[in-house]
């Protein structure tokens, strides 16, 4: 078996997109487990939303990841990629979505962790809380299943 820095680069990202992947799934269950929670305990739901922002951390991470991999195979590949449509689109969206965790997702769950710490499960904030970090998923995981077609697919490469 050769080992090339192209293929070793390319399990990199792979990876990397298993690590947001996981952190986006993990943080997705915990939303749907924490909304359940809220019937219950405020205690249980408060455990959830902690657990819920790491899952979100590990999502970051993953990011970054993807982000130095990608530019690692835009190396090897010596820009061969660079400005066709499909890979402007897919960084593109990539931006977005990693924009989006610290302008939506981060003040939403800090807010439903304030109002839960508060023992105020049913307060008003927590509903609008729990309603952006439902879109936000809804648009993350939409946004990442895009951007691995374009990058399978590569449309009009």
């Amino acid at each position: 078996m050769t080992w090339t820095w192209m293929g070793i680069t390319l399990a990199a990202h792979l990876v990397s997109l298993t690590v947001l992947a996981g952190g986006g799934v993990g943080s997705i269950v915990m939303h749907t487990a924490l909304t359940g929670a809220l019937r219950r305990s405020a205690a249980e739901a408060s455990a959830l939303a902690g657990t819920m922002m790491r899952f979100a951390l590990t999502a970051q991470l993953g990011a970054v990841l993807m982000a130095l991999t990608g530019l690692g195979l835009l190396v090897e590949r010596q820009w061969a990629d660079w400005g066709h449509t499909w890979l402007v689109v897919k960084l593109s969206l990539f931006v977005v979505l990693v924009l989006a965790g610290p302008i939506i997702a981060r003040p939403a769950g800090a807010a439903l962790l304030q109002a839960l710490a508060a023992g105020k499960p049913d307060a008003p904030g927590v509903t609008a809380a729990l309603r952006r970090l439902t879109l936000f998923h809804l648009v993350q995981k939409s946004g990442l299943i895009a951007i691995i077609v374009l990058a399978v697919l590569r449309p009009g490469a």
